[in-house]
């Protein structure tokens, strides 16, 4: 009799476990993939962006410096992230349209192999380059996408997280 209590109790214990992991998975999903609507925006002002030293995806030297005339919109992504295969080539219009904004991308895909085939899958001309100088340490990144838009003189204006459509992007360029 005894030995049937407890399982019954253990059974209960692994229940409630399970359903509290299984909402907790649940929150950070819909958290993290709920509408387009639902990004957060913050606009930062008297922040510097880090320049960083790295290589493209093709493998070669690249050097980020602000010493421009250009606007700079840089976003962390990933080929196996939903909302960043949504925003890629919003952007990659965006880079199209506008020759006064430079965007780049920070992939951090484990295998590089990934990012090439989404870039050429989804035709992207932006530079993107390799996570190699701990790049999203500098930044801050929490989650992907995560863009920064960066005014002429390599001050963060705004942060989003989340996607982003392409009239917000056009009215976040600094």
């Amino acid at each position: 009799m005894m030995n049937k209590k407890i399982i019954t109790v253990k059974s209960i214990y692994f229940i409630l476990i399970f359903c509290l992991f299984s909402f907790l998975i649940f929150f950070l999903f819909w958290n993290q993939f709920s509408s387009e609507e639902a990004n957060e925006i913050q606009k930062i002002r008297e922040e510097l962006a880090p320049t960083f030293n790295t290589k493209t995806i093709k493998g070669e030297e690249f050097n980020l410096q602000f010493n421009n005339s250009n606007s700079t919109i840089i976003t962390f992504w990933a080929s196996w992230c939903p909302p960043c295969r949504k925003e890629l080539p919003i952007l990659d219009e965006i880079n199209n349209e506008n020759i006064h904004v430079r965007i780049i991308g920070v992939n951090i895909d484990g295998d590089i192999k990934d990012a090439e085939k989404f870039i050429d899958q989804y035709n992207i001309s932006f530079m993107s380059v390799i996570d190699e100088d701990f790049i999203t340490i500098k930044y801050g990144v929490s989650k992907i996408p995560e863009t920064f838009f960066i005014d002429q003189n390599g001050q963060i204006i705004s942060r989003v997280s989340g996607n982003l459509t392409k009239d917000k992007i056009k009215n976040l360029i600094p």
